[in-house]
């Protein structure tokens, strides 16, 4: 007999029947949990009392639930979908699998918009360029390690000249250039090998025929063996990672040693058309060489990475608070040298991308499968973090070669139809700060790069998967394409917009770029009086600025903290009750033209807290909000920074409460992804949690202030 009671007792009551199979026992207590939150059911169960039909009716009363404010009903539901998903893979019926696996993403119904039959080419590139970009990609990796090796011998023998008894390290002192480009050459000859081990040992790699690829996908296969002869070059060597998360990437140092790394859970979630789109991008990368560059950064990349992963999870193992805290610092540390090393390759592996596209809707024709199948991946990845808990591994520590960003797919996850994603990515197309706020990111934004496969549909006359809007400089022959022949309509433009450098939110977004560049000219007017004051009036009181590096660095540090001081408050505006959005439609804020990181909106949410537990999260940079509607990305900081964040561990920090639901009152931003900055994080019981976003702000305006003022001050005897 069904219970009455609150929505506690029924929960506890309804897991119990679903612990015991019994469906019917569950079903009564989530009506009766209906009626309690005042939920109407439109449709009652009519299907004979098996367990497929039960199963998809109380999936039915899971989404009426979502709609309630109630924390322990969100877990209900949240336990129901498991509980679900496991019965179904002991036998349920394969039509109630799908329903079993819905989350509201898998409502988004695409239009299944047609291929070309015969196309025309694509006008030429010249990759000339792209390659240079490669070459410099190359070069900046080797300066960047060259760099960060020079300051860890100096700071080491500057400690052993400090301390007594000891002598400084004399190979330290001796240029290492030779040895280093020696050490990146011999891993790039090793790439392949190397990557493959690595993803052998820690994540299963497998070996994939052609012949399997062709049960999943037969026009994959078809592709693949006729790029092969149209290059007269090998097959590439396919690999299979055996999770469900969608993932593909390439990597290796010539094409006959290049490697095509798919998951199972790609083969699984997308159609065949889909499969043979997504392959042939990666003979793109293949075709255009830059899989070789890439390669090489996911190599060295990978080292600091698995130092980080491996140590965080030995370091939670640890019951001594005094080496477990070491181990976070070391952890943390490779961390931040994994994140980077990986920046020299953001623009080329932005770039990458489009080409790669470009390339294979001209392959198969079919620009608007490519479409879906991006948008499944975004799904699909989103869906793994939420039932995982947390980000995995795989997906953060292989984001590079990836073909989209989980960020990305965190932000997708609350936009359920194709009218939502339209305009929510028309943000990405017609934004005039859109690609100078994706400078920071190692995939372009997705809108951008939709419109851009929209563009090459229009170029063959075919109807599009999406409806974007369309920006002035988009098109076959845009930025990163060529000079196409078709006339886009002018009333499908967006209007035009103010010059980027003209745009107040740029401005105040790079303010502290640009109180560096005041103080760069602040410091060489200063070397200009000290050089008409010493050698035109003779005056010694002036002529000690001239050529005084100490005021150059001082000034630039001053320009520093004003450039951060001008954007403080619109950064952090004040969370009142006047301005705070309660619990807002995360589609409609993302569908919002005017928000910016630089104009956000504060709001409260509720929902549970998802994560990385233990050491490997000190720094919150695994830190989701699972609402109702999908994933959120949420930042956290302490006062005195990523320092705060391992040396002044607060007495609740927001990885204690990761699982637990919460009350989360912040500031959404909208930039090439969407996240937002914590303020507050409370779970019912009353415990708390802050982040000193405006605190770390502040003390690092001061502490540049400060530093500025005193090496000009001290001159050359600092």
């Amino acid at each position: 007999m069904a219970m009455t009671g609150d929505p506690e007792m029924l929960l506890e009551a309804t897991k119990t029947a679903l612990q015991q199979e019994d469906y019917q026992g569950a079903i009564a207590h989530l009506e009766i949990l209906c009626q309690t939150e005042n939920i109407s059911i439109a449709e009652q169960q009519t299907q004979p009392a098996t367990s497929s039909s039960n199963i998809k009716y109380l999936l039915s009363l899971c989404r009426l639930l979502a709609q309630s404010s109630n924390l322990q009903i969100e877990e209900l539901r949240e336990f129901l979908s498991r509980r679900a998903e496991e019965t179904m893979r002991l036998g349920a019926e394969g039509a109630i699998l799908a329903t079993s696996h819905q989350s509201p993403a898998t409502f988004l119904q695409f239009k299944q918009a047609p291929r070309a039959q015969r196309w025309q080419p694509l006008p030429t590139i010249n990759l000339i360029p792209f390659w240079l970009l490669q070459c410099g990609s190359a070069i900046a990796l080797f300066w960047s390690i060259q760099q960060l090796i020079e300051l860890a011998m100096g700071l080491t023998n500057d400690l052993l000249v400090k301390l007594p008894y000891l002598e400084p390290f004399q190979p330290f002192y001796h240029d290492h250039t030779t040895k280093i480009v020696f050490v990146l050459v011999l891993l790039l000859a090793l790439s392949p090998w190397f990557l493959d081990g690595l993803l052998r040992w820690w994540h299963g790699l497998q070996h994939l025929s052609l012949e399997t690829l062709a049960i999943s996908s037969p026009e994959a296969s078809r592709l693949l063996q006729r790029f092969s002869r149209q290059h007269h070059c090998r097959l590439p060597q396919l690999r299979l990672l055996p999770t469900a998360v969608p993932l593909i990437f390439t990597y290796g140092n010539l094409r006959r040693t290049a490697r095509i790394v798919v998951s199972q859970g790609l083969l699984e979630q997308l159609a065949d058309d889909e499969i043979a789109a997504i392959y042939a991008t990666q003979l793109g990368q293949i075709a255009n060489w830059d899989f070789i560059v890439l390669s090489l950064f996911l190599l060295v990349t990978q080292l600091p990475y698995i130092t980080y992963s491996q140590l965080s999870q030995w370091g939670n193992k640890i019951s001594n608070k005094t080496l477990q805290a070491f181990i976070a610092i070391a952890a943390n540390f490779a961390y931040g040298l994994w994140l980077l090393l990986r920046l020299p390759a953001f623009w080329l592996s932005q770039l990458r991308i489009y080409y790669s596209d470009r390339h294979a809707a001209e392959l198969t024709g079919n620009p608007n499968a490519l479409s879906r199948a991006i948008l499944k991946i975004a799904r699909g990845v989103a869906q793994d973090i939420q039932q995982q808990g947390h980000t995995s591994w795989l997906l953060e520590g292989w984001d590079l070669p990836t073909i989209i960003s989980y960020k990305q797919a965190i932000a997708l996850s609350n936009l359920h139809s194709l009218p939502e994603l339209e305009v929510a990515l028309a943000w990405d197309c017609t934004n005039p700060l859109r690609y100078w706020l994706s400078i920071n990111q190692a995939h372009p934004s997705m809108g951008d790069r939709l419109q851009r496969l929209n563009q090459i549909a229009h170029f063959w006359r075919l109807d599009t998967e999406l409806n974007l809007r369309m920006s002035r400089e988009s098109g076959v022959g845009s930025r990163w394409g060529t000079r196409g022949t078709r006339k886009l309509e002018e009333n499908d433009r967006a209007p035009h917009p103010t010059p980027f450098f003209l745009h107040d939110s740029l401005l105040l977004q790079v303010s502290p770029y640009l109180g560096v560049l005041l103080g760069a000219a602040f410091s060489s007017f200063m070397w200009l009086i000290g050089w008409l004051g010493g050698y035109w009036l003779g005056n010694p009181y002036l002529a000690w600025m001239w050529g005084d590096w100490w005021i150059v660095r001082g000034s630039l540090a001053i320009g520093l903290s004003l450039g951060i001081f001008l954007r403080l408050n619109a950064l952090f505006p004040e969370t009142k009750s006047t301005s705070l959005l309660n619990r807002p439609n995360l589609a409609e804020l993302l569908s919002n033209p005017d928000l910016l990181p630089v104009v956000p909106q504060p709001l409260r949410l509720q929902g549970k807290l998802l994560g990385r537990r233990g050491i490997g999260n000190w720094f919150g940079q695994d830190l989701l909000l699972h609402l109702p509607t999908g994933l959120v990305k949420l930042h956290h900081a302490s006062w005195l920074g990523p320092l705060g964040c391992l040396l002044l561990r607060p007495s609740t920090d927001p990885t204690d409460l990761i699982g637990r639901h919460v009350i989360l009152t912040g500031w959404f931003r909208r930039g090439a992804t969407a996240w937002i900055d914590i303020e507050i994080l409370r779970t019912q019981a009353g415990k708390t949690s802050t982040s000193s976003h405006q605190g770390w702000s502040i003390a690092s305006a001061i502490a540049a202030t400060i530093w500025g003022v005193y090496v000009i001050v001290k001159g050359s005897s600092y």
